[in-house]
Protein backbone atom coordinates (compact mmCIF):
# COMPACT_ATOMS: atom_id res chain seq x y z
CA UNK A 1 0.00 0.00 0.00
CA UNK A 2 1.04 3.47 -0.76
CA UNK A 3 2.27 5.67 1.96
CA UNK A 4 0.81 9.27 2.08
CA UNK A 5 4.24 11.43 0.34
CA UNK A 6 3.47 14.30 3.21
CA UNK A 7 3.12 11.95 6.30
CA UNK A 8 5.94 12.11 8.49
CA UNK A 9 8.05 9.17 8.81
CA UNK A 10 8.70 7.06 12.48
CA UNK A 11 11.52 8.18 13.81
CA UNK A 12 13.50 4.72 13.33
CA UNK A 13 12.94 4.77 9.27
CA UNK A 14 14.92 7.55 6.70
CA UNK A 15 15.00 8.25 2.96
CA UNK A 16 17.40 6.79 1.05
CA UNK A 17 19.64 7.44 -2.18
CA UNK A 18 22.11 4.41 -3.42
CA UNK A 19 24.82 5.78 -4.81
CA UNK A 20 28.58 4.89 -6.13
CA UNK A 21 29.78 6.92 -3.01
CA UNK A 22 30.91 5.81 0.41
CA UNK A 23 30.41 8.97 2.46
CA UNK A 24 31.81 9.54 5.47
CA UNK A 25 30.41 11.95 8.84
CA UNK A 26 31.76 15.26 8.90
CA UNK A 27 31.97 15.17 5.32
CA UNK A 28 30.56 17.36 2.53
CA UNK A 29 28.68 15.82 -0.70
CA UNK A 30 27.88 18.02 -3.27
CA UNK A 31 24.63 16.22 -5.04
CA UNK A 32 22.65 17.10 -8.36
CA UNK A 33 18.92 15.51 -8.43
CA UNK A 34 17.30 15.54 -11.26
CA UNK A 35 14.94 11.70 -10.92
CA UNK A 36 11.29 12.73 -9.77
CA UNK A 37 11.34 10.31 -7.06
CA UNK A 38 14.49 12.36 -5.64
CA UNK A 39 12.51 15.64 -5.99
CA UNK A 40 10.16 14.26 -4.13
CA UNK A 41 12.42 13.07 -1.54
CA UNK A 42 14.00 16.30 -1.09
CA UNK A 43 11.03 18.41 -0.97
CA UNK A 44 9.88 15.79 1.77
CA UNK A 45 12.98 16.58 3.69
CA UNK A 46 12.94 20.31 3.29
CA UNK A 47 9.31 20.36 4.69
CA UNK A 48 10.20 17.83 7.41
CA UNK A 49 13.44 19.50 8.19
CA UNK A 50 15.10 15.83 7.74
CA UNK A 51 18.14 14.33 6.95
CA UNK A 52 18.09 11.35 4.07
CA UNK A 53 20.78 8.49 4.12
CA UNK A 54 23.81 7.76 1.38
CA UNK A 55 24.15 4.65 0.72
CA UNK A 56 26.65 2.32 -1.28
CA UNK A 57 24.75 0.46 -3.91
CA UNK A 58 25.68 -3.36 -4.11
CA UNK A 59 23.65 -3.92 -6.60
CA UNK A 60 21.89 -2.40 -9.58
CA UNK A 61 22.24 1.05 -11.44
CA UNK A 62 22.62 4.49 -10.22
CA UNK A 63 19.79 5.98 -11.80
CA UNK A 64 16.59 4.54 -12.88
CA UNK A 65 14.52 1.42 -10.99
CA UNK A 66 15.64 -0.04 -7.71
CA UNK A 67 18.73 -0.35 -6.44
CA UNK A 68 20.16 -2.87 -3.62
CA UNK A 69 22.27 -0.95 -1.05
CA UNK A 70 24.77 -2.32 1.17
CA UNK A 71 23.46 -1.94 4.89
CA UNK A 72 25.56 0.81 6.55
CA UNK A 73 25.38 4.11 5.22
CA UNK A 74 25.61 7.61 5.93
CA UNK A 75 22.87 10.34 6.99
CA UNK A 76 22.91 13.46 5.34
CA UNK A 77 21.79 16.98 6.44
CA UNK A 78 20.58 19.40 3.94
CA UNK A 79 22.74 22.87 3.84
CA UNK A 80 21.89 24.53 0.94
CA UNK A 81 19.48 24.07 -1.98
CA UNK A 82 19.75 25.60 -5.51
CA UNK A 83 16.25 25.15 -7.73
CA UNK A 84 16.92 25.38 -11.07
CA UNK A 85 14.64 26.94 -14.21
CA UNK A 86 13.87 23.60 -15.38
CA UNK A 87 13.31 21.73 -12.18
CA UNK A 88 16.70 19.91 -11.15
CA UNK A 89 17.74 21.15 -7.49
CA UNK A 90 21.54 21.50 -6.48
CA UNK A 91 22.57 20.25 -2.89
CA UNK A 92 25.02 20.91 -0.72
CA UNK A 93 24.65 17.80 2.06
CA UNK A 94 26.76 17.30 5.08
CA UNK A 95 27.78 13.72 6.56
CA UNK A 96 25.94 13.76 10.13
CA UNK A 97 25.93 9.86 11.55
CA UNK A 98 26.70 6.09 10.52
CA UNK A 99 23.59 3.90 10.36
CA UNK A 100 22.79 0.75 10.13
CA UNK A 101 19.66 -0.35 7.87
CA UNK A 102 17.40 -3.14 9.49
CA UNK A 103 14.74 -3.38 7.02
CA UNK A 104 13.85 -1.81 3.84
CA UNK A 105 10.43 0.11 3.34
CA UNK A 106 8.85 0.28 -0.83
CA UNK A 107 5.91 2.37 0.13
CA UNK A 108 7.10 5.58 -1.81
CA UNK A 109 8.66 6.46 -5.04
CA UNK A 110 11.81 6.49 -3.25
CA UNK A 111 13.71 3.62 -1.07
CA UNK A 112 12.83 3.90 2.65
CA UNK A 113 15.17 2.47 5.65
CA UNK A 114 14.38 1.30 9.54
CA UNK A 115 17.75 1.85 10.67
CA UNK A 116 20.12 2.30 13.82
CA UNK A 117 22.33 5.20 14.30
CA UNK A 118 25.39 3.81 14.77
CA UNK A 119 28.60 5.98 16.70
CA UNK A 120 31.94 5.31 16.82
CA UNK A 121 32.56 4.21 20.07
CA UNK A 122 35.89 3.27 22.16
CA UNK A 123 34.06 -0.36 22.76
CA UNK A 124 37.39 -2.47 24.18
CA UNK A 125 38.19 0.79 26.38
CA UNK A 126 41.58 0.87 24.97
CA UNK A 127 43.93 2.91 26.87
CA UNK A 128 46.15 3.36 23.43
CA UNK A 129 43.50 5.05 21.56
CA UNK A 130 45.65 8.12 21.64
CA UNK A 131 49.01 6.08 20.55
CA UNK A 132 47.06 5.00 17.89
CA UNK A 133 45.60 7.79 16.31
CA UNK A 134 49.32 9.58 16.88
CA UNK A 135 50.31 7.01 14.57
CA UNK A 136 47.82 7.23 11.81
CA UNK A 137 48.46 10.70 11.37
CA UNK A 138 51.75 10.22 10.94
CA UNK A 139 51.32 8.05 8.33
CA UNK A 140 48.57 9.79 6.99
CA UNK A 141 50.38 13.35 6.30
CA UNK A 142 53.33 10.86 5.15
CA UNK A 143 50.68 9.37 2.49
CA UNK A 144 49.51 13.04 1.31
CA UNK A 145 53.13 13.76 0.71
CA UNK A 146 53.45 10.58 -1.28
CA UNK A 147 50.22 11.58 -3.14
CA UNK A 148 51.61 15.26 -4.40
CA UNK A 149 54.82 13.01 -6.00
CA UNK A 150 52.43 10.54 -7.74
CA UNK A 151 49.20 12.32 -8.57
CA UNK A 152 49.34 16.27 -10.43
CA UNK A 153 47.50 19.01 -8.89
CA UNK A 154 46.99 17.49 -5.98
CA UNK A 155 45.76 18.94 -3.05
CA UNK A 156 47.10 18.92 0.66
CA UNK A 157 44.28 19.15 3.23
CA UNK A 158 43.83 22.63 4.77
CA UNK A 159 44.03 20.87 8.02
CA UNK A 160 44.40 17.18 9.46
CA UNK A 161 42.30 16.81 12.24
CA UNK A 162 43.83 15.72 15.72
CA UNK A 163 40.51 13.40 17.00
CA UNK A 164 40.65 10.02 16.38
CA UNK A 165 36.92 10.15 15.25
CA UNK A 166 37.51 13.28 12.59
CA UNK A 167 40.90 11.84 11.78
CA UNK A 168 39.30 8.38 10.61
CA UNK A 169 36.53 10.09 8.73
CA UNK A 170 39.18 12.43 6.79
CA UNK A 171 41.53 9.43 6.14
CA UNK A 172 38.33 7.13 4.69
CA UNK A 173 37.44 10.31 2.53
CA UNK A 174 41.25 11.04 0.81
CA UNK A 175 42.31 7.40 0.72
CA UNK A 176 42.65 6.27 -3.05
CA UNK A 177 41.14 3.06 -2.97
CA UNK A 178 37.99 1.21 -3.91
CA UNK A 179 34.70 1.78 -2.86
CA UNK A 180 34.56 -1.36 -1.47
CA UNK A 181 37.68 -1.09 0.54
CA UNK A 182 35.98 2.37 1.60
CA UNK A 183 32.66 0.61 2.54
CA UNK A 184 34.80 -2.00 4.82
CA UNK A 185 35.62 0.70 7.06
CA UNK A 186 32.38 2.33 6.92
CA UNK A 187 31.28 -0.34 8.98
CA UNK A 188 33.36 -0.68 11.25
CA UNK A 189 31.84 1.47 14.80
CA UNK A 190 35.08 0.60 17.08
CA UNK A 191 37.31 3.38 16.76
CA UNK A 192 39.89 1.99 17.70
CA UNK A 193 39.75 -1.15 15.00
CA UNK A 194 38.86 1.73 12.70
CA UNK A 195 42.35 3.34 12.86
CA UNK A 196 44.32 0.16 13.19
CA UNK A 197 42.51 -1.07 10.01
CA UNK A 198 43.51 2.46 8.29
CA UNK A 199 46.93 1.98 9.95
CA UNK A 200 47.57 -1.44 8.08
CA UNK A 201 46.33 0.47 4.83
CA UNK A 202 48.69 3.18 5.34
CA UNK A 203 51.29 1.35 5.51
CA UNK A 204 50.79 -0.34 2.50
CA UNK A 205 49.40 1.97 0.22
CA UNK A 206 52.92 4.53 1.29
CA UNK A 207 54.94 1.64 0.66
CA UNK A 208 53.12 0.98 -2.75
CA UNK A 209 53.31 4.81 -3.71
CA UNK A 210 57.53 4.88 -2.74
CA UNK A 211 58.05 1.54 -4.79
CA UNK A 212 56.00 3.50 -7.64
CA UNK A 213 57.94 6.81 -7.62
CA UNK A 214 60.97 4.56 -7.26
CA UNK A 215 60.13 2.48 -10.56
CA UNK A 216 59.00 5.42 -12.08
CA UNK A 217 62.45 6.85 -11.96
CA UNK A 218 64.13 4.61 -13.17
CA UNK A 219 61.37 3.89 -15.91
CA UNK A 220 62.38 7.53 -17.40
CA UNK A 221 65.59 6.91 -17.14
CA UNK A 222 65.65 4.10 -19.45
CA UNK A 223 62.64 5.30 -21.41
CA UNK A 224 62.49 9.38 -21.40
CA UNK A 225 59.86 9.35 -23.79
CA UNK A 226 57.38 6.46 -23.42
CA UNK A 227 54.77 6.57 -20.39
CA UNK A 228 55.25 4.10 -17.71
CA UNK A 229 52.20 1.09 -18.68
CA UNK A 230 50.97 1.45 -14.59
CA UNK A 231 50.19 4.97 -14.87
CA UNK A 232 46.98 4.15 -17.14
CA UNK A 233 45.25 2.00 -14.38
CA UNK A 234 41.75 2.74 -12.21
CA UNK A 235 40.72 1.73 -9.27
CA UNK A 236 37.04 1.16 -9.40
Amino acid sequence: MAADLEEKLPENQLPLIPMNVVLFPGNILPLHIFESRYKLMVEFCVEQESCFGVVLIKKGKEVGGMSIPYLVGTSVQIIETDYQEDGRINLITLGQHRFEILDLVYDRPYLVGEIRTQSLENQQASDNLEQIASTARNLYENYETWLTKTIPDWKLPDRIPTSPDQLSSQIGTRLQITLREKQEMLEIFDIDQLLIHQIQLLKYENHRLSASLLAQSKFDILHPKRKAFWKNSSLN
